[in-house]
């Protein structure tokens, strides 16, 4: 298992990206009754949350200057956590896809910073962190094939895209009803520190442990 950090992404203030591993996850598992509550509270706090204000938040910030930086329309390509929000108030609920994914939509609510999640199986190594550096295609969950400029910043495997500028995560590396183990990515930005970053994995790992006894669970800092 190998994870590369291309110099290309410390050009835009990307200096290390912090990586959760976790082992014998069960998709399918019923979710504690603590867990319930704090996605309840945050589900709330979602419905009221002030999307400009969520907006003007420092991690959030980051988000939106990675993307002008490289080009891209911020308001085609809103952050992951702002378009969630959004999303949330929209549908008037936070969505329950399954355990693995309900867990880390919390946390990415809480710390305002996003998480790619994937089924650590179906990566084929190595997985590299980079501007994209040529022109190229991406399948989103659930939707239709994207366009991927040589300037976006992504991260891939050998076979493809596994996720498009931090806001798309790809359709052949999702979580389903036969994960076993995960991988979580918190690429961040220049405003959060790693530390902001390890924290809410270990968030992560403690809501899974509590419903996945047999977890194991390693957070590696690539730089």
């Amino acid at each position: 298992m190998e994870i590369r950090l291309d110099d290309s992404m410390k050009a835009l203030g990307v200096e290390a990206v912090v990586v959760g591993i976790a082992r014998n996850v069960n998709p399918n598992a019923n979710l504690e009754a603590d867990f319930l509550t704090k996605q309840a509270q945050t589900e709330t706090w979602a419905l009221d949350a002030d999307i400009e204000q969520v907006k003007a938040h420092p991690f959030i910030k980051g988000y939106y200057d990675m993307m002008q930086a490289v080009g891209r329309s911020v308001k085609k390509n809103p952050p992951t956590i702002p378009a969630f929000i959004e999303n949330i108030q929209r549908r008037g609920s936070i969505p329950k896809i399954n355990s693995i994914v309900d867990i880390y939509n919390v946390e990415s609510l809480r710390s305002m910073i996003a998480i790619g999640g994937h089924d650590l199986d179906k990566i084929t190594w190595p997985l590299t962190i980079t501007v994209n550096q040529e022109e190229g295609s991406f399948v989103p969950i659930s939707a239709k094939e994207k366009h991927v400029a040589a300037t976006d910043y992504v991260y891939k495997d050998t076979k493809g895209i596994m996720a498009w500028m931090g806001v798309r995560d790809g359709e052949a590396y999702k979580f389903d009803d036969q994960t076993k183990n995960a991988i979580f990515i918190v690429q961040g930005n220049a405003a959060i520190d790693v530390e902001a970053r390890i924290e809410a994995l270990k968030v992560i790992e403690a809501d899974l442990r509590a419903t996945m006894p047999s977890l194991e669970f390693e957070i590696l800092v690539i730089k």
